[in-house]
């Protein structure tokens, strides 16, 4: 376990001869804003950081607390991540925008106890969220990160949901559309980021893919749980950890030395996940790509 004075001595020891540039997708609350909100305490403010959500309300309040400098540029980006459709668009105008792009941090989702909730592209919101929108992120901006590798700079990205709680992936059910469950749909979710940071690790060496665990984190994930549920969601969260904390943790190896390029699988305390847990094979990966590819293309 990496104890959080580890984790956080390690990130405020952060330099770099450039300013970063970072995208934090599904940042406008809960782990990703910790996320963000530590990358702009280790950067001290020297970065580029743009939050991707729906809330520019809370995007802007999250930005008035950032540390200012003249070197300092944060924005938001307004985008309905659920959609790929929407996806590609927002891609594009941050590729019209930048140059390069240093981290792109995912973390986009949403706890809910409904079941299979197709958008309007035919997807089911919780696997979008936690899946389809995230990769697809990575196939558009791909070329940002590749420049920013090719100039000697760092190039990561980071998917937070969990490494180590995965299913073997359903190859007969590929997006759960014949038989949906929450339990199958928490599994495959996993399996899925698990074989996507193997497969594009694999394809781009020399970037870093990570697919961490956040934890018990007290966030606002719960207020649409319904309200008998409430008060045990209290009572439990007085053991989460704080949003400060959880950022500094999964920040630990955002900015690692050690996590410069491959695929890895992190637990909640910045310790590697065995790879039994991981639930992955080379044939699997080729199945999900081949889905993944054909789901989420744009007519």
């Amino acid at each position: 376990m990496v104890n959080l004075s580890t984790a956080r001595a390690s990130n405020a020891a952060f330099t770099a001869s450039y300013r970063p540039v970072a995208l934090f997708v599904g940042a406008t609350a809960g782990i990703g804003q910790g996320t963000a909100e530590a990358f702009a305490r280790a950067t001290k403010g020297n970065a580029h950081i743009m939050i991707c959500g729906r809330s520019k309300t809370s995007a802007d309040k999250i930005i008035a607390g950032l540390p200012q400098t003249p070197e300092s540029q944060y924005e938001f980006i307004e985008c309905d991540v659920s959609l790929m459709k929407n996806v590609a668009d927002t891609a594009s105008s941050i590729k019209s925008r930048v140059d390069t792009l240093n981290y792109l941090v995912l973390s986009q989702g949403i706890f809910t106890m409904q079941g299979f909730t197709p958008t309007s592209e035919g997807i089911d919101m919780k696997l979008a969220l936690h899946f389809y929108s995230r990769w697809k992120f990575v196939d558009e901006l791909m070329s940002l990160l590749e420049k920013a590798k090719a100039e000697g700079q760092e190039a990561r990205v980071m998917s937070i949901l969990d490494a180590q709680r995965g299913d073997v992936l359903n190859e007969d059910d590929l997006g759960l559309k014949k038989n949906y469950s929450l339990k199958a749909a928490a599994g495959q979710s996993i399996t899925y980021n698990n074989l996507m940071v193997e497969e594009y690790a694999q394809r781009y060496p020399q970037i870093s893919f990570t697919h961490i665990f956040p934890g018990s984190v007290k966030t606002s994930a719960t207020r649409n749980l319904h309200w008998s549920l409430k008060p045990l969601a209290k009572v439990l969260s007085l053991t989460f950890t704080s949003l400060q904390d959880c950022g500094e943790w999964m920040l630990y190896p955002l900015l690692s030395s050690s996590y410069r390029e491959g695929g890895f699988f992190m637990d909640n305390h910045g310790d590697p996940v065995p790879q039994e847990k991981i639930k992955t094979s080379e044939a699997a990966r080729k199945i999900l790509a081949e889905h993944f590819a054909k789901e989420t293309a744009i007519a």
